[in-house]
């Protein structure tokens, strides 16, 4: 069974749910459903959260708990009164440097800033597979990656069951 590290980019993920499933997706369901496949070396999860948030404080501490390494930042205002939570170059630095402990990188965003880090990966003989909506996911990167798997073709098997 070839090893796998999941890189799950939070803040892609949270806008496609919001603007393009009408789910949430339960990540503790989205990694089981991958380990069905391969021996999971890691799943890391970037964070960009508000601080003194409760709700962003209990998801941080439910990913931690169910064994997802969190990379987190606090979102920073732009001028523009927008946020920005700048974790892109963290996931890169973090597929790049454990590349050696899995064969097939699991990319869960559809972010064009990661093309160049899929070609580069390819380079050293990894599997990429990205993983989003087909409308919030740049044509370069699907075409860069190994598969693309549409999230809607799995959210039944991944999406959170509201309490």
């Amino acid at each position: 069974m070839k090893r796998a590290g999941i890189f799950i980019d939070g803040t892609n993920l949270y806008f496609i749910q919001r603007n393009f499933l009408g789910y949430k997706i339960d990540i503790v369901k989205f990694v089981e459903f991958f380990k069905r496949f391969y021996e999971i070396y890691n799943v890391f999860f970037y964070l960009a959260y508000r601080e003194e948030d409760e709700k962003q404080e209990k998801f941080y501490k439910m990913l931690t708990l169910s064994g997802i390494t969190v990379v987190r930042k606090p979102l920073k205002q732009l001028k523009d009164g927008s946020f920005k939570g700048n974790l892109d170059v963290d996931l890169t630095i973090d597929m790049l440097l454990t590349k050696d402990n899995y064969d097939v990188a699991v990319l869960c965003s559809g972010d064009s800033d990661f093309q160049r880090l899929i070609e580069v990966l390819r380079t050293f003989g990894k599997e990429i597979i990205c993983v989003s909506t087909r409308e919030s996911s740049s044509i370069e990167l699907v075409n860069a990656a190994d598969r693309f798997i549409e999230l809607r073709d799995i959210i039944d098997e991944i999406k959170l069951e509201e309490q």
